[in-house]
């Protein structure tokens, strides 16, 4: 749905300086999915999605977007064709002097649509995002959830083939987050719609991405399925992204008694992630069968889209051969595995 070849975009700052906020991406967005785009602040996220539909121009590169070329357009064709292009905003984005429905109507009319029409596919769209008792509403009487359900009905307004989200849940609660991302997983599967969004949330990634991308400083340092990256990070990054989210960040007393070697009457931390059947499983009880007693110290297990994740911290203590044979063997079943370090039996009961 969405090629981006060699794009770049150079800012440059009132004293003089220039920023390179894309460098050099080259990306393919699968039609029909849904693609999370994640970084820290500073990374490009937003300039990579007003990149695609060219509200920000690159400076150079091409943007194709369901086989036209957004970039060699003139300002008249490019508006025509930003008519393909639904957009949702983080602050909503609605007009305070007009209804719920008006709200919704307005990109139809801004499309020179038979007024005839626009009313009905209005309570169309009003109904699809559970807002039809809402239609007379202004803004202002909405709750957060509320107006981003707006938001979604008028980016579907004109039944585009792409959706892009910039950070459409960040400034929403947990549970109407739940409920938003539920909403754009609903039109996704129901209208085939290919769905990018931006975030630095990894819990909004696990929650509602097929496909994933981490940006750093303007360039792409890893991508794949949503199930890869989490179980197999490979950029430092990307660990750091999934610390919070998987629960497997270690407790600062354990951090500072981490000694480099294995110690007399020890034990070893390990991190593990997993996905699938292996993270359903009795991970740590089946190393008692090893003479390996596991103590969990940190980590949750949860859904990452249809399947069980687990991020787990674990004290593994007994024969040193006994536990690098074990860990070996997890690696071979598909766990992704990092030996923290070592500390000594005390400070994991202290832990």
């Amino acid at each position: 749905m969405v090629r981006l070849a060699g794009i770049t975009k150079i800012f440059h700052g009132k004293d003089g300086q220039t920023v390179a906020a894309l460098a050099g991406i080259d990306l393919n967005i699968l039609r029909g999915g849904i693609t999370a785009i994640v970084g820290p602040s500073g990374a490009g996220k937003s300039s990579l999605l007003r990149a695609v539909n060219v509200l920000e121009r690159p400076d150079t590169g091409t943007v194709n977007v369901g086989g036209r070329d957004l970039t060699s357009l003139d300002d008249e064709s490019l508006r025509r064709a930003r008519q393909s292009i639904g957009m949702i905003f983080q602050h909503f984005n609605l007009l305070a002097n007009r209804t719920v429905a008006g709200n919704v109507a307005l990109s139809l009319e801004l499309a020179g649509w038979p007024t005839a029409k626009i009313g009905p596919r209005v309570a169309e769209l009003l109904n699809l995002v559970g807002l039809t008792d809402k239609a007379t509403h202004y803004p202002a009487a909405l709750s957060g959830g509320q107006k981003q359900r707006v938001g979604i009905a008028r980016a579907l307004a004109p039944n585009p083939q792409l959706l892009l989200c910039d950070e459409a849940t960040s400034a929403l609660d947990p549970e109407t987050t739940r409920q938003i991302l539920a909403l754009i997983r609903k039109i996704n599967r129901e209208l085939g719609l290919t769905v990018l969004l931006i975030t630095h949330e990894m819990a909004v990634v696990r929650e509602v991405a097929d496909q994933v991308v981490v940006l750093e400083a303007g360039r792409i340092i890893e991508q794949g399925p949503v199930a890869q990256v989490f179980a197999h990070p490979q950029h430092q990054t990307t660990r750091c992204f999934l610390l919070g989210e998987t629960g497997t960040e270690l407790p600062p007393a354990l951090a500072a008694r981490l000694l480099t070697t294995p110690i007399a009457d020890g034990a070893t931390l390990i991190r593990l992630h997993a996905v699938g059947e292996l993270a359903a499983s009795p991970l740590l009880s089946d190393l008692g069968a090893a003479g390996i007693a596991a103590r969990l110290i940190a980590g949750r297990v949860q859904p990452l889209g249809d399947r069980p994740f687990a991020g787990l911290i674990a004290a593994l203590t007994g024969n040193v051969g006994a536990i690098d044979n074990a860990i070996h063997q997890l690696r071979a079943r598909g766990a992704e595995i990092e030996v923290l370090g070592h500390v000594a039996t005390d400070a994991v009961t202290a832990g």
